[in-house]
């Protein structure tokens, strides 16, 4: 470029896009670094106490338990069903229109659509109870329904404020929420444990932890977050968010009936309630295992993606979809591997012997959670960009897949049949987002470096495989996933995963780290070689 004023501006207007470009992915870090924080402290907590009940209850009384949170928290997303998503949405994306009155408009108007959508929710749930009568509550019909009314609400209504929270990119408030209503949780159950509390007990607290949830949250929600009321919204945003929340809703409604629903309610109707209790640690195992690794990612992906479509358009957010893809196919590789290797003796020690039966259904769950990770980051997509449409089809298409694979399967063989109906229904809806999306946007998957990373875990896991199997201890799965991590983060930079944008922001991480992180990176940078584009 010619050293002209012309080129002097030119070039000085380029530094200032990477500038912007490095703040912009520097607030993304600290975002998912606050959200992966309280998360991780949340799911710590949670886990002891999933592990304190599963053991004071045993097999056939956790499931029912289990089974009666599952209950809760389909009911929650039936009474949010497509207000969470379509508040995060809008909201970050006026911000970044520069229409903040729109944002505080939008945020009461859907506030009060959640509302109307729980009391329609609660009372359709009495009704079928009067019908139903389930038998898991036969002895405690009337209390354990009260239970569930007091926690899908106080659930509900926390997970609305906190979509207005992450529209408006503001994460302090879920992360004080859940680090505190954690802690005194943990508290509580641990007291009802030692008592050796029942089902009823155990359910009822979970009704408290909800409510405090909502209650920490909405107090921190004061603190952090612009205040929203009452007022008008243009005609053209009112009609994209009508639609919108028309599509969302079926397809939050139809997520709902396909996220383990159909294994649940076949395995309750088909097996025994062990088997719900089994298929219920397979299931909190792994989401623990994946918000571990990604909820920082997942929860501000939308947000800023929102935002960006809001100023530069599709473009924009596709760039942010091949960045996220990496990223997400990175953690489910680390989620599959240390997941087969460390899960045998995990299981044993927290949860002891009358477990056992589950490892095959955990490992199975995590390896396939792990590999279908990315199809987030499609998800992210197509809901910034309006294509509802193409989400929706996919997963009517998947709720075929997943009940025609139900009835065949579970029936016949109980658990294993759930974790091959669960497999099945979730590579058909990857394939179908991948079709889908190759048809609404220029944007592709990294396939040929996602291909090399793919190698590069499969060997990881062999050796940290082998390293457990010769290692005569309970807690061989340490060294186990030491060994994983230790070979993975290396082979990563030397078959070149990472491109320059995302070697320039570890560099810039590393370097606040001082000598040590200097040191991490250069060896990194002897595996790496020149940055790619």
């Amino acid at each position: 470029m010619a050293d002209t004023p012309a080129g002097r501006q030119r070039r000085a207007g380029i530094a200032r896009q990477e500038g912007n470009a490095m703040k912009q992915r520097i607030a993304v870090l600290r975002s998912v670094t606050l959200v992966s924080v309280s998360t991780y402290v949340e799911y710590a907590l949670g886990l002891v106490v999933s592990v304190w009940i599963a053991r004071s209850l045993g097999p056939a009384d956790f499931g029912r338990y289990a089974f009666t949170v599952w209950l809760c928290s389909w009911l929650m997303t039936c009474s949010n069903h497509a207000l969470t998503t379509s508040s995060t949405k809008f909201i970050a994306e006026a911000d970044g229109a520069g229409r903040p009155d729109f944002a505080s408009h939008i945020a009461h108007r859907l506030s009060r659509y959640q509302n109307l959508s729980s009391l329609i929710v609660v009372l359709l749930f009495v009704a079928s109870v009067l019908v139903i009568r389930p038998v898991e509550w036969r002895q405690s019909l009337w209390p354990i329904t009260a239970l569930v009314i007091v926690a899908v609400v106080a659930k509900a209504n926390y997970a609305m404020l906190v979509a207005i929270e992450k529209g408006q990119e503001s994460f302090e408030p879920v992360s004080i929420a859940t680090v505190l209503s954690g802690v005194i949780g943990v508290g509580l159950i641990g007291a009802a444990a030692a008592l050796h509390a029942t089902m009823v007990a155990f359910f009822a607290l979970f009704a408290v932890a909800c409510l405090m949830l909502n209650l920490i949250n909405r107090l921190a929600f004061h603190r952090y977050c612009r205040p929203f009321a009452a007022g008008p919204i243009s005609d053209d945003v009112s009609k994209r968010l009508s639609r919108h929340l028309r599509l969302t809703a079926a397809l939050v409604l139809l997520i709902s009936l396909r996220s383990s629903t159909i294994e649940v309610f076949l395995l309750n109707t088909y097996a025994t309630s062990t088997a719900v209790g089994f298929f219920a640690i397979a299931s909190t195992l792994t989401r623990g295992a994946v918000e571990l690794l990604s909820v920082g990612l997942t929860t501000t992906l939308l947000p800023y993606m929102a935002k960006s479509f809001g100023k530069n358009g599709t473009s924009e957010a596709a760039r942010l979809l091949t960045e996220a893809a990496r990223f997400y196919w990175a953690a489910g590789l680390v989620i599959a591997g240390v997941g087969l290797v460390t899960t045998p003796e995990i299981v044993r020690l927290m949860y002891g012997n009358r477990y056992v039966a589950a490892i095959p259904a955990i490992e199975a769950m995590l390896v396939l959670a792990g590999l279908l990770l990315i199809g987030n980051s499609i998800a992210a997509f197509q809901t910034v960009v309006d294509r509802q449409d193409d989400r929706v089809r996919i997963s009517v298409l998947a709720l075929s897949v997943n009940a025609v694979l139900g009835v065949a399967l579970v029936p016949h063989f109980g658990l294993a049949g759930a974790m091959m109906t669960y497999g099945g229904t979730r590579f058909a809806e990857l394939g179908l987002a991948i079709f889908y999306l190759r048809r609404a946007t220029r944007g592709r998957l990294p396939i040929a470096d996602m291909a090399r990373l793919f190698g590069a875990a499969v060997v990881a896991t062999a050796v940290a495989w082998l390293s457990v199997d010769v290692i005569p201890s309970r807690f061989g799965f340490i060294v186990g996933g030491i060994v994983f991590v230790g070979m993975f983060v290396p082979a990563s930079f030397l078959v070149r995963y990472w491109n320059e944008e995302d070697y320039r922001l570890m560099t810039l991480i590393t370097n606040r780290l001082g000598p040590p992180g200097r040191t991490l990176m250069r060896g990194l940078a002897l595996l790496h070689g020149p940055a790619k584009a």
